[in-house]
C-alpha cells in the first residue's frame, strides 16, 4: 500500500512537471501579448497561467513560489481590470518573474538554488510599476491565509457589494489528489464578508468512516464585489472533485442559508450537467484537472502523461522484438514448414504494425520547439537594438521526440546568426526600402520519410564574395578554385568559419555553423543553404522522421551486409561486365538517358572478395544528385533496428549504426550522402582546385563522371 509520503511527493512531482508546461504557455503569452497589448485574451491567458501556478503551488506546500507568484497575479488582475496598462516594462518585468519562477522549480527539484535577492528586486521593480505603495511578501507564514487577491482585485471601477450562495460539496476522493478544503475557504473569504454553514448528515459511524475520505458538505453566504469567474478561480483546483454552484442571490427575494441543503443543490448539479448546460462545459473547458490521481480520471480521458522514460523502453522493446521477429523469418525459411511460415507471417504483420504504433507515440508536433525561441528572438531584439517578429508556419508537423530533442542548439545558432549577422538595423532597413520590422521565419513540413525545417530571414543576404576571401585567407580553398555560389555557401559549415569582424556575445567565433553541421550530422540529416544579396538567406535541415527504426533495403557485398534507408532508394538496376566495359572504365551508368555516377561499395571498402558476373545499383538521391551504389546482390526491404556503434566509433561518418540481422549478423547502415561526400572528397585529394573542408560539392560530381571516383 503506498503510503501517504509517496503519495505526497508523487503529488508534488506532478506540480513540478506542469507548472513548467504552465510556464512555456504563459511565456508565450507574455510574448503574444506584447505585440497585440489590447488583446483581452491573452491577459486572461496569463492572469489564469499564474493563478493556477500560484494555487497549485500553495496547495503542495510551496509557499514561497506561490506567494511571488500571487504578486505577479495581482498585476495583470489590474490590467485585466482595466487600471494598469500592458507596456514593455511589464512584458519584460513578467519574463524576468518567470526566469525566477523556473529558478524555483528548479530548487524544488534539487537543482541550482534561486537567488533570492534577484526575485525581491524583481518584486521592488513590480510594486514601482503598479505604483503600490503596500510592500509585496516574499512568503507568507504558515499560520497566516494565502493572500488570494487584495480588496481591489477582481473589481470592476464601479462594483458594488453582490451577495452570492455557494454549495461547496467535496467529493470522497478530494483529500487524496491533495486538496485542503479549509484552503479554499480561506482563500474566499478574502474575497468579502463570508457566512459558512457546514453539514455533517453525511458523516457514517465511526465503525465505517474512512479518514481519508471528505464527508462534510458547505453552505455559503458570500457578500463581495468580486465577479462569479473571480469566485470560480477560487475552485479552480477542486472544481473536477466536487459538486458546486455559485448562484447569485436576489436583491429582493434573499433566502436564508438552511443547514443540510446541499442535497438539492447536487440536484441541480446533476441536472446541469445532464443537460449539457453551456455554462456547465464552459467550466469544465476552463479549469483544468489538477492534482488528480490516475484512478480519478475518467475512462473516456483523451489523454495521459507517461514519462519520456517509459516510452523510449517501450521502443526499445519493441525494436528487439523486431529482431527476434527476423530471426523467426529467417527459421521459416530453412525449416520450409507451412505451419511454422504461416505463424510467422502473421507474427510480422503484428510486429510491423506494433512497430508503426510505437513510433507514433513518441511523435510529436514540433510547436513546442518553435515557440520557444519566441522569447529569444524577444531578448535578442532587446540587446541588438533591433525590431523583429516571428512567423511560424507548419508547427503541427511531427517528429520523433529524440530528434525534437536535439533540434534546439541548432536552431538557435541559426537564429543567433540571423538576428546579429543577417538582419540590419532598423535604419539600414528603411533606407534600402524595407519594413523597419525584420522577419525571421521558421517552417516544417514533411517531404516523405523526412522533414523539412527552414530557418529564414529577409535581412541583407550572404555575401559570397566576403565568404570566398575568407575562406582564401583561412586555407580552406585556393585562390583560383572555380567554385558555384552553393559551394561557396556551404564554406560556412567548416569549422572555425566566421566572416564577423568583431567578436559579440551573440556570435562571430566561429562555432556556431559548425555545431549546426555536426548535430545535423549526427542526426542523420542534411544541410541546404541558399541566400540571395539584399533580400535574405534561407537554411534548410532535411532531418529523419525517427532514429529508432527505419524501413531499409538489406544488400551484400561478398560476405558482408549493409542496410540503404529506403526513403532514399529510387530504384535498382542491372550493372554486368558488358556494361562497365561500355563505359570504357568510367564509373557511370546510363539509366534512361540520364548519366547516373556510381559508387562500388566493394572497391570503397577495400573489399577482396571476388566480382561476380552480375552485379546490382542501388540508385538513391542524394545531397549532390542521383548517385548509384553498387552491390553484389539485394536481399530485399527490411525493418531495421537502429544500434549505435558506441564511442569507439563516433568518428565514423559513413555509417549511421547498425542493425541485427535474424541470423544474428550484424549489418551496417550506410549513410548515402557521407558516402557521396566520402569519395568525392577522396577522388579531390592533391587537387589544387579542390574544396579541402566544404560539406558538399558540385564540381567533384563531374569528377565522378569522368571516371575518377
Amino acid at each position: 500500500m503506498r503510503t501517504e509520503k509517496g503519495m505526497i511527493d508523487k503529488f508534488k512531482q506532478t506540480f513540478l512537471e506542469e507548472a513548467r508546461d504552465i510556464l512555456t504557455e504563459l511565456e508565450s503569452a507574455l510574448l503574444a501579448l506584447n505585440e497585440n497589448r489590447n488583446d483581452q485574451e491573452l491577459v486572461g491567458r496569463a492572469f489564469r497561467a499564474l493563478h493556477t501556478i500560484k494555487g497549485s503551488g500553495s496547495m503542495f506546500g510551496f509557499d514561497e513560489l506561490a506567494a511571488f507568484t500571487h504578486n505577479l497575479e495581482n498585476a495583470f488582475d489590474e490590467v485585466r481590470n482595466g487600471r494598469l496598462q500592458v507596456t514593455s516594462d511589464l512584458i519584460n518585468l513578467s519574463l524576468a518573474a518567470l526566469d525566477q519562477i523556473k529558478a524555483m522549480l528548479e530548487e524544488a527539484s534539487g537543482q541550482a538554488a534561486a537567488s533570492r535577492p534577484a526575485g525581491a528586486e524583481i518584486l521592488a521593480k513590480l510594486r514601482q510599476l503598479t505604483a503600490k505603495d503596500t510592500p509585496l511578501a516574499l512568503a507568507p507564514t504558515i499560520s497566516e491565509p494565502l493572500p488570494a487577491m487584495d480588496a481591489a482585485a477582481s473589481k470592476t471601477p464601479e462594483a458594488v457589494p453582490r451577495e452570492w450562495r455557494i454549495c461547496f460539496s467535496p467529493g470522497p476522493d478530494l483529500l487524496l489528489s491533495g486538496a485542503n478544503p479549509l484552503l479554499v475557504l480561506r482563500e474566499l473569504k478574502s474575497l468579502g464578508r463570508l457566512e459558512v454553514k457546514a453539514s455533517m448528515a453525511a458523516v457514517p459511524p465511526l465503525a465505517d468512516l474512512d479518514p481519508e475520505r471528505c464527508y462534510i458538505s458547505w453552505d455559503i453566504r458570500l457578500t463581495t464585489s468580486a465577479t462569479r469567474e473571480a469566485i470560480a478561480d477560487v475552485f479552480i483546483f477542486v472544481v473536477d472533485a466536487c459538486d458546486l454552484t455559485i448562484e447569485e442571490v436576489p436583491d429582493l427575494e434573499p433566502q436564508p442559508v438552511v443547514p443540510g441543503s446541499i442535497a438539492g443543490a447536487m440536484v441541480q448539479v446533476v441536472a446541469a450537467q445532464s443537460q449539457g448546460s453551456a455554462e456547465a462545459k464552459a467550466a469544465e473547458s476552463k479549469y483544468p484537472p489538477w492534482g488528480r490521481r490516475a484512478s480519478d480520471i475518467p475512462d473516456n480521458a483523451s489523454s495521459i502523461r507517461v514519462p519520456a522514460a517509459k516510452l523510449d523502453q517501450f521502443v526499445n522493446l519493441v525494436g528487439e522484438l523486431v529482431t527476434v521477429q527476423a530471426r523467426l523469418g529467417e527459421l521459416a525459411m530453412r525449416r520450409e514448414d507451412a505451419d511454422v511460415a504461416a505463424i510467422s507471417e502473421e507474427i510480422e504483420r503484428l510486429t510491423s504494425a506494433l512497430r508503426e504504433s510505437s513510433i507514433s507515440i513518441r511523435m510529436l508536433p514540433i510547436r513546442g520547439t518553435f515557440d520557444r525561441f519566441r522569447r529569444l528572438i524577444h531578448d535578442l531584439a532587446r540587446d541588438l537594438h533591433k525590431e523583429v517578429e516571428l512567423r511560424i508556419d507548419g508547427a503541427d508537423t511531427e517528429l520523433d521526440k529524440s530528434v525534437i530533442d536535439e533540434l534546439t542548439d541548432p536552431l538557435m545558432h541559426l537564429i543567433r546568426n540571423s538576428m546579429d549577422h543577417g538582419i540590419e538595423s532598423a535604419e539600414n532597413r528603411m533606407a534600402s526600402g524595407k519594413r523597419a520590422i525584420a522577419t525571421i521565419h521558421l517552417s516544417a513540413k514533411h517531404s516523405g520519410a523526412s522533414v523539412l525545417i527552414c530557418v529564414s530571414d529577409d535581412g541583407g543576404g550572404i555575401d559570397a564574395q566576403a565568404v570566398r576571401e575568407r575562406a582564401i585567407e583561412k586555407g580552406l580553398v585556393a585562390a583560383d578554385a572555380n567554385l558555384t555560389e552553393s559551394e561557396i555557401f556551404s564554406l560556412i559549415l567548416a569549422p572555425g568559419f566566421s566572416t564577423a569582424k568583431q567578436i559579440t556575445d551573440v556570435s562571430g567565433r566561429g562555432v556556431g555553423m559548425d555545431v549546426v553541421r555536426r548535430k545535423v550530422e549526427t542526426l542523420r540529416g542534411s544541410i541546404d543553404i541558399a541566400s540571395k544579396a539584399g533580400e535574405g538567406t534561407t537554411i534548410t535541415l532535411r532531418l529523419p522522421l525517427t532514429l529508432a527504426i527505419i524501413d531499409g533495403l538489406l544488400v551484400r557485398v561478398g560476405p558482408a551486409y549493409f542496410v540503404l534507408p529506403l526513403a532514399t532508394t529510387l530504384e535498382c538496376i542491372e550493372l554486368t561486365k558488358k556494361d562497365v566495359e561500355k563505359a570504357n572504365g568510367k564509373h557511370v551508368a546510363n539509366v534512361r538517358g540520364e548519366i547516373i555516377p556510381y559508387i562500388r561499395l566493394r572497391d570503397y571498402f577495400n573489399m577482396k572478395s571476388e566480382r561476380p558476373e552480375y552485379e546490382q545499383i542501388m540508385v538513391a538521391e542524394t545531397e549532390d544528385g542521383r548517385y548509384g551504389f553498387v552491390v553484389d546482390q539485394v536481399l530485399g526491404d527490411h525493418q531495421t533496428v537502429i544500434k549505435n556503434l558506441g564511442r569507439f566509433y563516433r568518428h565514423v561518418d559513413l555509417v549511421s549504426g547498425a542493425t541485427i540481422l535474424g541470423s544474428g549478423t550484424v549489418a551496417l547502415i550506410l549513410d548515402p550522402h557521407c558516402l557521396v561526400r566520402g569519395a568525392v572528397r577522396a577522388s579531390s585529394q592533391g587537387s589544387r582546385k579542390a574544396i579541402r573542408a566544404a560539406p558538399r560539392t558540385r564540381s567533384l560530381r563531374a569528377a565522378a563522371v569522368q571516371g575518377t571516383a
